[in-house]
């Protein structure tokens, strides 16, 4: 435990948290493995869990929905990134501040070390423990907000580019 508490303190979510609360997050977690190319969070399906990796790499990939010729409407994967324990990544953190759909699939590139929080164990842990609930929901803010800033800097660019584009024909 005390090797899995050195990588994890590295990891945002857990920024500013004591050992002693990464304990207590880890009471409730449980340890997941999953095996290479084995799918771990589905895109459009209702999720409880938030997962932090140890061990592995992942690769992040939504669905694009494009107007096939026959008029229907067809998806097509787009991997959008990959992810390994050395950025110290967090996924499907969503879910532990709402009830909603996944927005993407993760599936593992290799045999992959997770910790796995549910939902309702985090918010009854944060119930009983208002300073680690508020500085996890703090650390999880600023994850959101990363990727919000993030996501609206790409669509700028696509925006920019799709201009050019369109200017050009």
């Amino acid at each position: 435990m005390e090797r899995d508490i050195s990588i994890l303190k590295e990891t945002a979510l857990f920024k500013d948290l004591t050992v002693e609360q990464i304990r207590n997050l880890l009471s409730i977690s449980k340890k997941v493995l999953f095996s290479e190319n084995d799918i771990i969070i589905k895109e459009g399906e209702v999720g409880d869990t938030m997962h932090i990796m140890l061990e592995g790499t992942v690769e992040v990939a939504k669905s694009l929905i494009i107007e096939g010729m026959d008029n229907k409407i067809t998806g097509k994967d787009k991997v959008f990134t990959k992810l390994n324990v050395g950025q110290h990544a967090v996924f499907g953190e969503i879910t532990l501040l709402e009830e909603c759909r996944r927005t993407a699939t993760v599936r593992a590139v290799t045999d992959c070390v997770l910790y796995e929080i549910k939902k309702d164990d985090f918010l009854r842990l944060a119930g009983e423990d208002y300073e680690l609930g508020y500085r996890v929901l703090l650390n999880l803010s600023r994850i959101v907000s990363s990727r919000l800033r993030k996501a609206d800097e790409d669509t700028i660019k696509l925006t920019t580019v799709l201009s050019i584009i369109l200017k050009e024909l």
